[in-house]
């Protein structure tokens, strides 16, 4: 509705009616000479209660409606031009300006002041609650009394009303109400073991605690564990779960480790339950949450990591995660820990999209910036002075690497959209994330090395993903035999999966195996086996053999390596299409039978079939980055038994 004509309408009515009804305080009601017709007239009589005189005036509840139209007006004059009162997302507040600057409407403001003013970010209320739509949000920023009824318990209780349920989900626990927290507790002594193996062999993985400030609050919940908050207690059950799980990665067969691993994990899972997880989640909270899930992979690598996940990120969208915290004034400090948590959950959404054949929408991932390149002692609650990113390793280093590129591949392959050479931008890619991080990292160093090698193996992964996609993108022609394997790209893929094993087998590098044993490869070593069971000879056969069968033999034979999850099933029935497609044609070799041999590498028709059923002309590539695992086990012939 246009904002003139409702003040033609007096909807919002700026100063009080100048009738006699309403100079009495009592609005519509009118009164005659108070004496209605064959009755007597009485006087009150003393038993009868007084009138209570209002709390506030009728000048003064006008002066409130004009301030609240006021505000009204501004954020309409805020808005662009043809948005509705549900649209809240980013692609509205990112036209704002543009919007407002070429609107005709007469109340719009064409100021400078106006043009300039930067997007809504939403409202960040005092219990860390988020709230980013548009008319609530702006009028809870101006009316400051309205903020404290933000997520306050209701003042009337209906006892015909049911009562509130408690949304248990996943961390409800059964032994709740019968086991008792004091018994799960580790000794104090033990406790500081746990506390020093956390810092050495998981915090450098998982940078999402600030160590000088948390140290103290860990030392107190480990004296007094009673007296702490249920979300501090939560993030330490989750330490603990941490370093435990990698004490197990060292001997998987100690039935003590596994013991006290189930201890810790029902610790943490009952005091998460108790802090309110799903209804108020907190920085601390969330910490701990992505502590537990990144160790969880360890042990159970079923689709319950998936879910997990999920509901992490939603938890930190409801904080406002995804909103840099510079918008809300906080401290650095703050901020950081907010970015740091923020994009390891952004991070690990896609890693845990993998492990399940499952591909991230293209959501709304907000503006929140990319943590600081820091050591924890450049930061403190108490700098008056900006810090800034350092251009040499800190402890932030490992994790920016993962990171950046997870952030810039989909960027990337959009920019990339259309093109038919992407070499140029997949250089510049590179260069900047060596220039960045790699460059200084010391390969003498255990957390740098493998720092190093890792952002080789994303690298090169990515590289693999993006010229798949380029290709698929070029429609049915570009997918063809000779553009969907590119020498170039096996070479990567083959690369990547190099980089993968030198990981694992490093010695330097065994105080990270509990987490770097997870790391299974499945778009390159997919693409691997594809290319082997498309072109089963070649300069490229021997050096594909050798690293497809080290990481079979690892991962089967290795008792330290967890189960790599359910798409393994499906890579080793590929693996087997593959080697028969290899032992038929060496067959056909042998025996000199040159025109069988020719159509194998024909040009097309039922030649094109080799044994198994695996058909060249319809394998679609694309599964590497649209990861469309059911189209997969398809072409395999897994569904319909041909394996």
């Amino acid at each position: 509705m246009d904002l003139n004509k409702c003040r033609e309408s007096e909807i919002y009515t700026a100063e009080p009616a100048k009738t006699p009804e309403a100079t009495t305080g009592l609005g519509a009601r009118r009164f005659t000479n108070g004496r209605k017709p064959n009755h007597p007239c009485q006087y009150p009589g003393p038993s009868r209660v007084k009138r209570q005189p209002p709390k506030k005036s009728m000048t003064e509840v006008a002066a409130r409606l004009e301030q609240l139209e006021r505000s009204i007006a501004a954020m309409v004059n805020e808005r662009p031009r043809g948005s509705t009162d549900g649209s809240s997302d980013v692609k509205s507040n990112s036209t704002a300006g543009r919007s407002a600057s070429t609107s005709t409407l007469p109340f719009i403001d064409k100021s400078d002041a106006a043009r300039s003013r930067p997007p809504d970010q939403g409202f960040l209320s005092k219990d860390g609650r988020y709230i980013n739509e548009p008319l609530l949000s702006r009028v809870l920023d101006k009316e400051k009394e309205l903020q404290s009824a933000i997520g306050s318990p209701s003042d009337y209780s209906s006892p015909h009303r049911p009562p509130v349920l408690r949304a248990e989900g996943l961390i409800a626990n059964p032994l709740l109400a019968q086991v008792d927290l004091k018994e799960l507790y580790p000794s104090r002594w033990q406790a500081t073991l746990l506390w020093q193996a956390f810092l050495s062999r998981v915090d450098p993985l998982i940078k999402v605690l600030h160590i000088p400030s948390t140290q103290p609050r860990i030392f107190a919940a480990i004296n007094r564990p009673e007296s702490v908050q249920p979300d501090v207690r939560a993030l330490l059950f989750a330490i603990y779960f941490a370093a435990t799980t990698a004490f197990i990665s060292d001997d998987t067969q100690n039935e003590s480790l596994q013991f006290d691993l189930r201890k810790y994990q029902q610790g943490m899972e009952i005091s998460l339950y108790q802090s309110e997880f799903l209804d108020a989640p907190t920085i601390t909270s969330l910490q701990a949450m992505v502590i537990y899930q990144t160790c969880f992979r360890y042990s159970n690598s079923g689709r319950s990591g998936w879910t997990l996940q999920g509901m992490t990120m939603r938890a930190a969208q409801s904080i406002g995660l995804q909103r840099d915290g510079k918008h809300f004034k906080l401290p650095q400090l703050e901020c950081e820990l907010r970015r740091r948590l923020w994009w390891h959950i952004h991070s690990a959404d896609s890693r845990v999209a993998e492990d399940h054949g499952l591909s991230v929408p293209e959501n709304d991932y907000g503006d929140t910036e990319l943590p600081l390149n820091i050591d924890d002692g450049n930061l403190s609650g108490l700098d008056e002075s900006p810090v800034e990113s350092q251009s040499r390793w800190t402890e932030m280093t490992y994790s920016l690497i993962i990171m950046e590129v997870n952030r810039k591949r989909p960027m990337l392959l959009r920019t990339l959209e259309g093109s038919t050479d992407p070499s140029g931008a997949i250089a510049d890619f590179r260069r900047e994330i060596h220039e960045k991080y790699l460059k200084h990292g010391d390969p003498d160093i255990p957390i740098q090395r493998i720092g190093l090698l890792l952002g080789q193996l994303l690298l090169a992964k990515a590289e693999v993903c993006i010229r798949q996609k380029i290709i698929h993108s070029q429609g049915p022609a570009a997918t063809s035999l000779d553009r969907g394997i590119s020498q170039g790209s096996f070479d990567l893929a083959c690369n990547a999966i190099e980089l993968g094993l030198e990981i694992h087998t490093d010695e330097l590098l065994r105080g990270f195996r509990w987490l770097t044993s997870t790391f299974t490869g499945f778009h390159p070593l997919t693409y691997i086996l594809w290319t082997l069971c498309v072109c089963p000879t070649g300069p490229h056969v021997e050096r594909a053999w050798r690293v497809v069968n080290t990481l079979f033999d690892i991962t089967e034979e290795d008792s330290l390596i967890p189960d790599p999850g359910a798409k393994w099933p499906l890579i080793v029935r590929l693996r087997e299409k593959a080697l028969r497609n290899r032992q038929a044609h060496e067959a056909l070799h042998s025996s000199q039978q040159v025109a069988d041999d020719t159509a194998v590498y024909g040009d097309g028709g039922s030649a094109m079939r080799l044994d198994g059923g695996f058909d060249m002309n319809v394998w679609d590539p694309s599964f590497i980055e649209n990861s469309d695992w059911n189209y997969l086990t398809q072409s395999l012939g897994l569904l319909n038994g041909e394996i």
